[in-house]
């Protein structure tokens, strides 16, 4: 764990560069190891997010489900509840956006499941000093020490370097052919500018599969209530 205590602060201007497009869904249950079916449907569709760096798929948490740091057992039966409330949300470049919403109307089945996509709305990325990803692929790292270091290192790439990096525990995502190991991780003490950079880069690899992902902390200091729009 690195925690590093620092003062200071940085004048901030929003960017459009990058934002969430949050899909109204209609669907009860889904299981909780949904990744890799639920990138297969969207691709189906929208295929063009494998050219899109910047594009990624969020997994689809419930409230209970919700904070990120604690995830349900990965077990093949294990399901998920979804209420009225849940979205599907994809990370997209701005101009990407209108073309991502061809998915609405469609019906995304697997596993037993089908997900009904419904309208959309946009939201931008929140400067929150406190970050975290529910998942990071380190299939490249053996043990949480390695994965430390190899989070900085992606971080030097976008000239950032932390001050708070805490890794959460080791968990798998089942892909057709193999798990991909992960970790979650939480960034804490970030300017608004090295916030935002986070969250449009995102992390490692795998952002389709709902890797490197970095949202705002809740219980920190973020409040979602930066919707722009309604379609």
């Amino acid at each position: 764990m690195l925690w590093k205590e620092t003062t200071g602060n940085q004048s901030f201007q929003m960017n459009e560069r990058v934002q969430d497009c949050a899909f109204r869904i209609t669907c009860h249950e889904i299981p909780v190891d949904h990744a890799w079916e639920l990138s297969k449907q969207i691709l189906g569709v929208l295929p063009w997010l494998i050219d899109e760096p910047q594009a990624a798929i969020r997994s689809i948490h419930s409230a209970s489900s919700a904070n990120g740091w604690i995830r349900p057992s990965l077990d093949s039966d294990n399901l998920i509840q979804l209420s009225q409330r849940t979205r599907l949300y994809l990370r997209l470049p701005v101009n990407r956006i209108d073309d991502a919403l061809a998915l609405t109307g469609k019906e995304l089945s697997f596993a037993g499941c089908s997900i009904l996509v419904g309208d959309a709305e946009q939201y931008r990325l929140l400067p929150s000093s406190t970050v975290f990803a529910r998942s990071m692929d380190a299939h490249q790292v053996e043990d949480e020490q390695a994965f430390e270091e190899y989070v900085i290192g992606l971080l030097a790439r976008i000239d950032i370097q932390p001050n708070k990096l805490l890794c959460g525990l080791a968990h798998e995502i089942s892909c057709e052919n193999q798990n991909i190991p992960a970790r979650s991780v939480l960034l804490a003490d970030l300017e608004p500018n090295e916030s935002v950079r986070i969250q449009e880069n995102g992390l490692g690899t795998n952002g389709l599969l709902g890797c490197g992902i970095f949202l705002p902390h809740k219980s920190l200091d973020a409040a979602n209530t930066n919707s722009i729009s309604s379609n």
